[in-house]
């Protein structure tokens, strides 16, 4: 009966040791990098439903002047948001690395034109800054932050706020 119990009090040490060893994981934050000119922006993974090539996108008379058109995305018409009129950014022809970001917020919907999707990265919530104060504020209210990411400045799109001038 010894062994048992002394297997038994063994067997418990390793749990505790096991339980106290295991660190906290830092809060984190994925978002899909684009590019829009020459500077850098990134959505919240959670808020994109897809990314999409640029077809044909249809322009709408009377619209915002930064709703580029509609596309239609098999069978479901979905307005096209350009960042780039957003930030006051100056407007390029398509390429082929053009693409549509497609984001949703609740009932919300529409798709971010950019000029080329990067790539998509894991950011800690300790390195996300405020949105720089040298940014008119018409601009900086569509940004929640911004993160360095080696040589480069992410600023980081408040999808909701641009969502809200869309509807």
């Amino acid at each position: 009966m010894d062994d048992l119990t002394e297997t038994v009090k063994v067997s418990d040490h390793y749990k505790e040791d096991l339980y106290e060893n295991e660190m906290p994981r830092e809060k984190t934050v994925q978002l899909v990098v684009c590019r829009l000119n020459r500077e850098w922006y990134g959505v919240e993974i959670t808020k994109v439903k897809e990314v999409i090539r640029v077809g044909k996108i249809t322009y709408l008379p009377s619209s915002p002047d930064h709703i580029a058109g509609i596309v239609n995305l098999r069978g479901y018409i979905l307005s096209v948001t350009d960042l780039k009129k957003i930030f006051g950014l100056p407007h390029e022809k398509p390429t082929e690395r053009t693409r549509i970001i497609a984001v949703e917020y609740g009932v919300l919907e529409t798709g971010f034109l950019v000029d080329e999707v990067v790539e998509s990265i894991e950011v800690s919530v300790t390195k996300i800054e405020i949105p720089l104060l040298t940014l008119p504020s018409e601009e900086a209210k569509y940004l929640t932050g911004q993160c360095r990411l080696e040589d480069k400045l992410i600023a980081i799109v408040n999808v909701e706020k641009i969502l809200e001038k869309s509807a």
